[in-house]
C-alpha cells in the first residue's frame, strides 16, 4: 500500500506540471494577451480579434505545423524540442515569421501596441536564439510568460500581476518535467521582460 501510494504521489505532480505547461503554452497564452493589450489601448474587440487571428495565421499556425511535422518525421525528439541543437532552425523560422508579420501589420496600419508586442517578440526570439546556439537552452515557456506578464503589467496591471504569478508556476512545471534548469528559466524571464520594457519605452508606451 505504501509503495503504491508513493507512486501516485510521484505521478500526480508530473501530470499537473504537464497540464500547466499545456495550458500556458506560449502559443496559447499569446492570444488573450494580444487581445487584452489592444482593447486596453482603445482598439475595438472586433479589430483586436481580427489582428490577433491574422497574427495566429502568419506565425503560430506555421510554427505548430513545423513542429508537428518535425516530431512525426523524427527530426525533433518531442513537441517540446528537448534537445538544444534541434532548436536552432526553429528560432530562425520564428524570427522570419515575426518579421513577415510585422511587415504586414505596418503596411495595414495595425495598432501600435500590437506592433510593440511583436517587435518585442522578434527581439526576444533573436536574443534567445543566440543564447540557445552559444550557451544554453532557454525555456520558451518562460520567455513567453514573462513577456506576456510584462505587457499586461503595462496595459492591464491586475491581469499582469496574475500572469506574473502564473509565470512562477510555469517555471516550476518546466523544471519539474526536467525540461529546464532554474538558470534557464531565469534567463528566459530576463530576456523577454527586458525586450518588452525596451521596445515599449522606445515607442513611448510606458505608463
Amino acid at each position: 500500500m505504501t509503495g503504491n501510494s508513493g507512486k501516485v504521489q510521484t505521478a500526480r505532480p508530473d501530470w499537473l506540471a504537464e497540464a500547466i505547461s499545456n495550458i500556458f503554452h506560449p502559443f496559447v497564452a499569446a492570444i488573450p494577451t494580444m487581445v487584452i493589450a489592444m482593447i486596453q489601448q482603445g482598439t475595438s474587440l472586433r479589430s483586436s480579434l481580427f489582428w490577433t487571428i491574422l497574427a495566429v495565421g502568419v506565425v503560430i499556425v506555421p510554427m505548430l505545423f513545423l513542429i508537428y511535422r518535425g516530431v512525426r518525421s523524427g527530426r525533433y525528439s518531442d513537441a517540446s524540442i528537448s534537445i538544444r541543437e534541434q532548436r536552432h532552425s526553429l528560432y530562425a523560422v520564428a524570427a522570419a515569421l515575426f518579421a513577415l508579420l510585422l511587415g504586414i501589420l505596418i503596411w495595414e496600419g495595425a495598432p501600435v501596441i500590437l506592433l510593440a508586442c511583436l517587435l518585442s517578440a522578434l527581439a526576444a526570439t533573436v536574443i534567445a536564439g543566440f543564447i540557445n546556439q552559444r550557451f544554453t537552452k532557454l525555456s520558451l515557456h518562460s520567455v513567453g510568460m514573462a513577456g506576456y506578464a510584462t505587457v499586461l503589467l503595462l496595459t492591464a496591471p491586475a491581469l499582469g500581476i496574475a500572469t506574473a504569478l502564473f509565470s512562477l508556476l510555469v517555471g516550476w512545471a518546466r523544471m519539474r518535467l526536467n525540461h529546464h534548469t532554474p538558470v534557464q528559466i531565469l534567463i528566459g524571464w530576463a530576456v523577454s521582460s527586458g525586450c518588452v520594457l525596451l521596445i515599449f519605452g522606445a515607442l513611448r508606451l510606458l505608463p
